[in-house]
């Protein structure tokens, strides 16, 4: 009789455990179907969200802001900048501040827009990108910085540090827009590069800007 009693219960402790380790499998399947979705939204081509011709269109007008700025530091500056793409591959340059583009570069396949001073020791660039959030395209431009720091008596600390100063979905960039918000950044990066001063640049940021990525 005791067999009898003990064995059931065997089995059934043994059925317990298995279904508290089995996990529940409608729940795991809405949860990856939902990371699924998350992750095609972040993620989604441009070319999808955007669309070519208006890829190719803001790209453009991004480039000749980004060139502008270019043509300004080397030549008011004496400053040549690094650019991404390079600008001898979109551009034809006529002299003084004249140029234009070139018809056979693809605007289309730009997703990031890249002006580099990478003067010793510390990098400062301008940085454009296209990006997808929740299935929309924005466009986003940020100085990334390399800062260097002393605290107390304690030797230069260097940090990386990204601040927005614009950011828009596609459907609202502007030209009018973007210049409006460079006009200040630019103008003390200008400054801060003549006088060899990066903490200008470095404070008015830290001031002025929201924290990026």
């Amino acid at each position: 009789m005791s067999l009898r009693k003990v064995q059931p219960g065997r089995k059934k402790a043994v059925k317990v455990r298995a279904k508290r380790g089995r996990p529940p499998v409608s729940g795991v399947r809405t949860l990856d179907e939902r990371l699924t979705r998350l992750l095609s939204e972040e993620t989604g081509k441009l070319e999808d969200v955007l669309g070519e011709h208006e890829q190719a269109r803001i790209a453009k007008e991004l480039l000749d802001i980004f060139f502008n700025i270019w043509i300004r530091f080397a030549v008011d500056v004496g400053k040549e900048l690094r650019m991404s793409p390079w600008q001898w591959d979109f551009i034809i340059y006529e002299g003084g501040k004249k140029y234009r583009f070139r018809d056979s570069f693809n605007f289309a396949r730009v997703s990031e827009i890249i002006l580099e001073d990478a003067g010793f020791p510390f990098r400062h660039s301008l940085k454009a990108e296209f990006r997808t959030l929740a299935g929309t395209a924005f466009i986003t431009v940020s100085l990334v910085l390399e800062e260097g720091r002393e605290y107390e008596k304690a030797t230069a600390v260097t940090a990386h540090n990204s601040y927005i100063i614009y950011n828009e979905s596609a459907g609202k960039f502007t030209v009018h827009g973007l210049k409006q918000a460079l006009a200040e950044p630019l103008r003390v990066w200008i400054r801060a590069t003549i006088r060899g001063e990066p903490a200008l640049l470095w404070d008015f940021c830290h001031e002025q800007l929201r924290k990026g990525r």
